[in-house]
């Protein structure tokens, strides 16, 4: 009898040994895929050349509006980004990281006010960029260089306007 005892006992403890296992396993919720949708890393991007022409496309979360016109053939003028010179952490603390940024002013581009809330603040270095490559008359409160504005989810449906190109050399 006390083998029985003892055989039962074993069997009770192993059941409850397993018991929240089980228990965790039978609460799982129902699979599904933990990566994140193409809806959910994509936004729609309008671009406005200075004739009025628009094309509306497809861009990725955390490309910059340079690269996005890039990909689709959509002319900004020259760009040479070099690694970012400094990240905003807050209102108070950028933090200086020694990266190069952009060496040229070429990609301009102006943003409607309304989506001045979800871009970074323009940096020094960013407007003696504009100002040393563009006329003064050329450039608003609202230009930016293209090569550093990073997509994020809510720039889904940034219209983007690409004025007049910066003439060439012995042309007007």
């Amino acid at each position: 009898m006390l083998a029985s005892v003892a055989r039962h006992a074993t069997r009770r403890h192993s059941a409850l040994r397993h018991a929240p296992r089980r228990a965790a396993l039978g609460a799982r919720p129902a699979a599904r895929s933990l990566s994140a949708s193409v809806a959910d890393v994509t936004v729609k991007i309008t671009f406005v050349d200075h004739e009025g022409s628009r094309a509306v496309v497809p861009g990725r979360v955390g490309q910059s509006v340079a690269e996005v016109a890039h990909m689709h053939g959509i002319d900004i003028g020259p760009i040479c980004m070099g690694a970012e010179r400094e990240a905003i952490r807050s209102d108070a603390w950028t933090e200086d990281l020694f990266g190069e940024g952009p060496t040229l002013g070429y990609d301009h581009v102006q943003i409607p006010p309304a989506w001045n809330a979800t871009l970074p603040p323009k940096t020094e270095w960013e407007q003696e960029l504009l100002e040393s490559y563009w006329d003064q008359d050329d450039l608003t409160d609202a230009s930016r260089l293209a090569s550093l504005l990073v997509l994020k989810k809510d720039h889904d449906g940034i219209q983007v306007y690409i004025p007049d190109g910066i003439p060439a050399d012995g042309q007007d």
